[in-house]
Parts: structure tokens; sequence; C-alpha cells
């Protein structure tokens, strides 16, 4: 059998909001790509551009409630419940970084209830089944937030957003290896156009190139497997697609909670994406009163890079 790791960002560019990661692995008799992304297609599972945008999240939703559903258990209820099914780090650890109590209600104080955009959880159980009668036993999903406030942070000490974005794919491979008994490949988004990652991936130890090309990266690592970074391989991939698609609910999730918690307090504020629009700029100029009579630190509202 084979283990598959997909692994993609969602929000590496946004004025608002967390940066997200997410890895979904796998587990196939033989990978054959072009084959699961047929079926992928079918299922609508694939680029979450295509899928799962801004104000067409239902789709996805049911698919990241399904997924965040415990064997027997009880699907999500709140947004909390979600972040504790699917994150890397329990909640207190999401929260920690906040610098005091003010700051940290936008983005914690609302409770959230899901569904949050009209998705179905049997619906989302039933692409899982279709996956299942593929031949696709879905292993793991996680992922993992940096908000505001840390992208900022890291920023100041002089690293990238890139790099950042970066660790937090080598968190999730490290953890989905861990998972597993054996070794994984993992296919990962391309970060930012880079081509040569070698050097930004030492914690997963000694890498070893295989290729460096145009549209494609691939390095071996002792212990852990493959990794790759391909161009559009939330498209071309299922399992990137699929955690594109739940990163993208994740980070869709956090901006409702932030935004909802300042419409509460002003409902004139429009519902912003928290991207580079003419929506998210008057949501920014509308909230900057209250923000500051607060206060809320600006280090963890508006990202600086």
């Amino acid at each position: 059998m084979e283990r598959i790791v997909g692994v993609d960002e969602n929000g590496l560019g946004p004025r608002l909001g967390p940066l997200v990661a997410t890895a979904a692995t796998i587990e196939v008799a033989r990978y054959d790509a072009e084959k699961l992304r047929e079926v992928g297609d079918t299922l609508g599972i694939g680029d979450s551009k295509r899928h799962s945008a801004f104000g067409k999240m239902k789709h996805a939703e049911g698919l990241a409630l399904a997924l965040a559903t415990p064997k027997g258990g009880k699907p999500p209820t709140d947004a909390d419940d979600l972040l504790a099914a699917l994150s890397l780090d329990g909640i207190l650890a999401l929260r920690s970084p906040c610098p005091d109590p003010i700051t940290a209600r936008p983005c914690w104080e609302t409770r959230l209830p899901l569904p949050a955009f009209g998705g179905d959880v049997e619906t989302g159980r039933a692409l899982l089944a279709e996956l299942k009668g593929a031949g696709v036993k879905l292993r793991r999903v996680r992922t993992t937030l940096a908000c505001a406030g840390v992208l900022n942070a890291w920023l100041a000490s002089g690293r990238t957003k890139l790099t950042l974005d970066l660790h937090l794919f080598e968190r999730l491979i490290l953890d989905a290896r861990g998972a597993t008994r054996g070794p994984v490949h993992a296919i990962c988004g391309m970060v930012g156009g880079l081509r040569r990652y070698a050097p930004h991936l030492g914690g997963l130890g000694a890498v070893s190139i295989v290729e460096e090309v145009k549209g494609a990266s691939r390095y071996e690592v002792p212990k852990l497997g493959r990794v790759d970074f391909e161009v559009k391989s939330d498209d071309r991939h299922l399992p990137v697609g699929l955690a594109s698609m739940v990163g993208k609910y994740v980070r869709e999730v956090a901006m409702a909670r932030l935004v909802g918690w300042y419409r509460a307090q002003d409902d004139s504020l429009p519902a912003a994406s928290g991207y580079h629009d003419p929506v998210t700029r008057s949501f920014v100029e509308g909230t900057a009163a209250l923000r500051k009579k607060l206060p809320v630190a600006d280090a963890c509202f508006e990202r600086r890079g």
C-alpha cells in the first residue's frame, strides 16, 4: 500500500485572517494521480479556488465536517470543536499567542455554530464513502494555523511568510509520518514560486535533491520518504485538493468568527473576505475606531507583509 500525503496552504496573501496549512493522508494500493484526479472531479474534490471559493463553502463544509467527525461520534457543533478535531495544536496552544484578553476577543469570543455555510455532514459522509469505494482509504487530516499576530512576529524576526508556510508544511509532514508505520510520499503545493526547497526543510532532517526543474521539485528524506512540490498540485492530485478544500474551510470559519464579532458591535460593517479588495478595505477602515477604543493590538489584526 502507498501512503500519499497531500499538503497545501490557504491564505498566504490576504490582508486579514490566518495562514492555514493542511495535510490529508490517503492510502491506496497504487497511486494513479490521473485516475484519482478524475474521481475527485466527479465528486467535486480538488482545487479550493474552483470547489470552495469565498461565498461558496457549502460543499467544502459538508466534507470538512465529515472528516472532523470521530468514528461513532458526533460532528463538530462550533468552531472550537472543529479546531479541536483537526488542528495539530490544542485550543489553548492556538490562543496562547494572544497578548491580552481584549485582543483575543474578536478571534475567540464568538462561538460560531456549525454548519455556518449551509453544509450537510451527511453529504460529506457520502463523499467519503464514494472515495472508499474508489479504493481510497482516508487515514488522517490535520491542519495548522498561523494567525496575524504569529505571522507578524515571524516577519519581525527577519524571516519571510514563505518560510513560515514551509515550517507549517514540515510540521504536517512529520505528523503524517509519525501517524503511520512506513514511509510516506508527500505532495505539496509550490510555495510562492520557489524552486529550491532543500535549504528550508531542515526540520525534516537530511534532504537529498532528486530534481529541481520548472514546475516540480522533488526530494528524498531518510526514514520519512519522498517530498515533492508541484505547480497546480491541488488540481492534479486528489489528496492535495482535499487538503486545499479543508484548509479553505478552516480559514473561512476563522474569518467568519472574526468578521462576525466586529459586525455584532457595528452592523453597518460589511462581510469582508479578508483579501485585498474594496470590501475588506472598508471593513478595516470601519473597525479602526473600535479597535483603538478597546484596544485591540494592531499586530494581531492586520498583516504587515
